[in-house]
């Protein structure tokens, strides 16, 4: 059964300090937060063996920082289609990169898409545990939750909530 480890991009500059949305890149909190996420994840045995991301550079520099802290041998791969993208839009990307039923797969992304598609999964796993409940109505930046998946698409699929991790405030 794949795993499926959904992230938010770290802090970002704000818009006004980029010359567009997607040239945003991380601020130095942000940096620290991708870093600490990867930690998070290895603290919870969870290694990707695959990594992809939006092309914005906001998630390319999340997903270098914690892909390559936490998985140096899983280079990055970039997808222009995942910028801002819906649920079934990054659902699909992710069931594409993860063609062994043993691969381990980092999705890098933006809200408000990466938060409803763990929302989803989260209501479909059935898990009502504090940790579970406090992704359903927010994610915040550089936070990420792991699901265990069955399934080929977004509709018929099942998931098992396995894990999640959000910063510390003062991060």
């Amino acid at each position: 059964m794949p795993v499926f480890i959904l992230m938010r991009h770290a802090k970002a500059v704000r818009d006004h300090e980029a010359a567009s949305d997607r040239a945003r890149g991380l601020t130095a909190r942000g940096r620290r937060e991708a870093l600490l996420a990867a930690g998070a994840m290895r603290e919870q045995g969870l290694v990707p063996t695959v990594v992809q991301a939006s092309n914005a550079v906001r998630t390319v520099e999340t997903a270098v920082i914690a892909g390559g802290d936490i998985a140096p041998d899983a280079a990055p791969a970039y997808d222009d289609d995942l910028y801002l993208a819906d649920p079934q839009t990054i659902w699909a990307a992710a069931d594409h990169a993860a063609p062994v039923a043993a691969a381990c797969v980092l999705m890098v992304g933006h809200n408000p898409g990466m938060h409803e598609l763990v929302a989803t999964l989260i209501e479909r796993s059935g898990d009502r545990s504090a940790l579970a409940r406090a992704f359903l109505g927010d994610m915040p930046t550089a936070s990420w939750v792991a699901f265990e998946v069955e399934g080929g698409d977004l509709e018929s699929t099942s998931s098992r909530f396995i894990g999640a991790w959000s910063p510390p405030r003062d991060a």
